[in-house]
């Protein structure tokens, strides 16, 4: 397995710790965001890490080279443009040595470094692995939210909808009902051909676009299954300093469990 960390937003929702940082190095207890999920995809069994690398860029390049791992760790440099999500995995396809170096069945774990999740990632590899698709998403249809994607009664993804505007997506989507709505986690695992799509559809010239409006546009013309984990799992986005906080209330709580010996749930 692949793991491919997007580190690079500029994070101008969680000022003013972004006004002297990048986003993905916020604190979550002892750790920086981005040294959870950079663990979390070690301990998966990653035998390589990319992460894209913007707003600040040498304080994540000085943070991951101090770690046990960081032999296996690859920065993939957008100090020059902000690629947004699609943009930064065609970055990738296009010049790092492990993409061009991985298997046709090799998988690519896509996190979010603002994104703190505690489910096993082993878990929605063998889902993506047995059920043959494109690309499988972390999804929540319990989580609130004016914007998600649609799915069928099987986990394939049909649309994407905004509900405070009344939007609906691909245009030939005329009718939601008989879908299900959940809320995107910003966790993917994909192809290594998909992530080869992605690139031949985009311009020739690198520039920021992002994966979800891909996945909206090609979801009649691949396979993009729905994950939610069966056990109860956290889930929290860092992007302001409320949930930043929130998150961080809830890895003290899970500590002080741990410590204790309750059950996690």
């Amino acid at each position: 397995m692949i793991a491919i960390i997007f580190a690079a937003g500029i994070g101008s929702r969680l000022k003013p710790f972004t006004d002297f940082h990048p986003k993905a190095l916020a604190p979550l207890g002892n750790k920086p965001a981005l040294v959870r999920v950079a663990e979390k995809m070690a301990d998966a069994g990653a035998r390589r890490i990319i992460v894209n690398v913007h707003h600040f860029p040498q304080q994540i390049i000085d943070c991951l080279s101090a770690l046990p791992f960081a032999d296996i760790i690859e920065i993939s440099d957008e100090s020059a443009l902000l690629l947004d999500t699609g943009g930064a995995l065609v970055k990738i396809a296009g010049e790092s040595h492990s993409f061009a170096s991985a298997s046709d069945h090799e998988p690519f774990v896509v996190h979010n470094a603002d994104i703190y999740t505690d489910f096993p990632i082993k878990d929605m590899m063998y889902a993506f692995e047995t059920s043959g698709s494109d690309a499988t998403i972390l999804v929540d249809p319990e989580r609130h939210s004016t914007r998600h994607f649609l799915f069928d009664s099987h986990g394939n993804l049909c649309g994407w909808e905004n509900t405070a505007k009344g939007l609906l997506k691909p245009a030939d989507l005329k009718d939601a009902s008989g879908l299900t709505a959940a809320a995107f986690g910003g966790v993917h695992v994909l192809s290594k051909r998909t992530i080869e799509a992605l690139g031949n559809s985009s311009p020739a010239v690198l520039s920021p676009f992002s994966i979800t409006d891909w996945y909206i546009d090609n979801c009649n013309r691949i396979v993009i299954k729905a994950f939610t984990p069966a056990e109860n799992y956290n889930w929290h986005d860092i992007g302001t300093p409320e949930k930043l906080e929130a998150a961080q209330a809830c890895f003290g709580r899970m500590v002080i469990n741990l410590c204790l010996g309750v059950k996690i749930t």
